[in-house]
């Protein structure tokens, strides 16, 4: 395959099918991410959190689909490669960092080790760089790319 070829929203779609293989890998763990609020426990199942981030991955790609090839739209191209490469890179980043402490890094005493405190600054920095940057980016270059005059 030429990657020359590879549209974002092939991008967005190939990483919403591997969340939803890692979700259907998750269905046979008893795998949950309990999140404390006050007193308070919210309980979330792996598959659910894999479901909703397949669907969010999977909507962006559509979008980007729908004012590429329906409306003939150009996008804002530095835009579309800020959001692609936050959101598709913030997938490859975590799944690499997880690898690291799974199968190269000495084995994990939990009780003494700060894994976990790393997860979560992991996590964490991701969600901001998400929010603050690849959202408003997405929802700035869809804009532009509705109001803009269509290819011909």
């Amino acid at each position: 395959m030429n990657f020359k070829n590879l549209k974002p929203y092939h991008s967005f779609f190939i990483v919403a099918f591997l969340i939803l293989l890692i979700g259907i890998k998750s269905l046979y763990e008893d795998t949950t991410l309990d999140i404390n609020v006050h007193d308070t426990y919210y309980i979330i199942s792996h598959f659910h959190i894999a479901i909703l981030l397949c669907v969010l991955y999977f909507f962006q790609g559509f979008f980007y689909w729908i004012v590429q090839k329906l409306m003939k739209r150009k996008l804002v191209s530095w835009l579309t490669a800020v959001h692609t490469f936050i959101l598709i890179g913030s997938f490859i980043y975590y799944w690499m960092f997880v690898a690291y402490y799974e199968f190269l890094a000495e084995p994990i005493n939990l009780l003494f080790d700060d894994y976990s405190e790393k997860t979560n600054m992991t996590l964490t920095i991701l969600t901001l760089l998400i929010f603050f940057i690849a959202v408003p980016a997405f929802i700035i270059n869809l804009i532009i790319g509705v109001f803009r005059k269509a290819d011909r």
